[in-house]
């Protein structure tokens, strides 16, 4: 069996898809640099969509931030925590309103949130240590980087459900080199085709398209620190696996990258651990078996 990104565009064609919110795009079409964008911007369309502007209040009100005093409007709450904190929110709730719950066969859509969103804090918490490149770009495009594979799953409903059921027999197996070979494409290119079609940031729809790529983008972390951090997440264990299948080039790539910085990972990892807990309520999400220490500490 064999396609072409052609008939990948196809498959995922404007019309078939669900639209993305109004209110949600005109958050997330903000200019990213904070210091071009005024607050009043990003409150008017988050207060224009009612429900969208109490789930950011949920937010802000919640223990992940700790504040005191409760948070009663959404113009105090982004001037506490910042733009790009709420931006990755609204982000979050749009694109996760739009997938599909799947649940079929081997595959549970909750169990790649779970993995999307501690790539995600992997990413942001990596980036804030070493003071590089721009934390929540990286913490965005980790969560989004799967974010096709609901929506393939529906549209390609046989084939693909073949390649999941191939990927739970051997877990050591890339999920992207069955779908080259299957298709011709991946859930990467996949969901660069999603990005666009939902207007995302194009900055993000990079980091989306080019997560699979860790070894052309290693040598590029001095100019590009996002997107390299953002591929080595790709490489973190999945809450599916009993082992950690990629480990080896995880610390190969890690290495290559940050020469020097291993013991890094354990700080790294317990703090992905111990404030998942707390952002994973939040977008109701539920805590992994097995934590990420567990698999370093193997």
């Amino acid at each position: 069996m064999s396609s072409t990104h052609d008939e990948l565009s196809k498959i995922l064609m404007v019309e078939q898809l669900p639209a993305m919110p109004h209110s949600a795009l005109s958050v997330l079409q903000l200019d990213n640099d904070v210091a071009k964008v005024n607050i009043n911007d990003l409150v008017r369309p988050i207060e224009a969509d009612l429900g969208l502007a109490a789930q950011v209040l949920k937010f802000l009100n919640s223990s992940y931030f700790g504040f005191q005093s409760t948070i009663s409007n959404v113009k105090q709450g982004i001037a506490l925590v910042g733009i790009r904190i709420v931006k990755n929110f609204v982000l979050w709730k749009a694109v996760f309103s739009l997938i599909p719950k799947s649940k079929t066969g081997s595959f549970d859509v909750t169990m790649l949130w779970q993995d999307s969103l501690r790539r995600a804090m992997f990413s942001r918490f990596l980036l804030l240590e070493l003071k590089k490149g721009d934390p929540e770009m990286a913490f965005a495009g980790a969560l989004l980087q799967d974010m096709a594979i609901p929506l393939l799953l529906k549209k390609k409903t046989n084939d693909y459900s073949v390649l999941l059921e191939q990927l739970a027999q051997s877990p050591e197996t890339r999920l992207s080199k069955l779908e080259n070979d299957a298709f011709g494409w991946n859930h990467a290119d996949a969901g660069a085709v999603l990005g666009k079609n939902w207007k995302l940031p194009e900055p993000l729809i990079e980091l989306i398209e080019n997560h699979l790529k860790i070894e052309e983008q290693t040598g590029k972390f001095g100019q590009q620190p996002e997107q390299a951090i953002v591929s080595l997440s790709a490489l973190l264990p999945s809450v599916v696996e009993p082992s950690w299948c990629d480990r080896a080039d995880f610390n190969k790539y890690f290495n290559q990258i940050l020469p020097e910085k291993a013991k890094l990972l354990t700080s790294i990892f317990d703090k992905v651990d111990r404030e998942f807990e707390q952002y994973a309520t939040i977008i109701q999400i539920a805590k992994p078996k097995k934590t990420l220490f567990n698999y370093l500490d193997e």
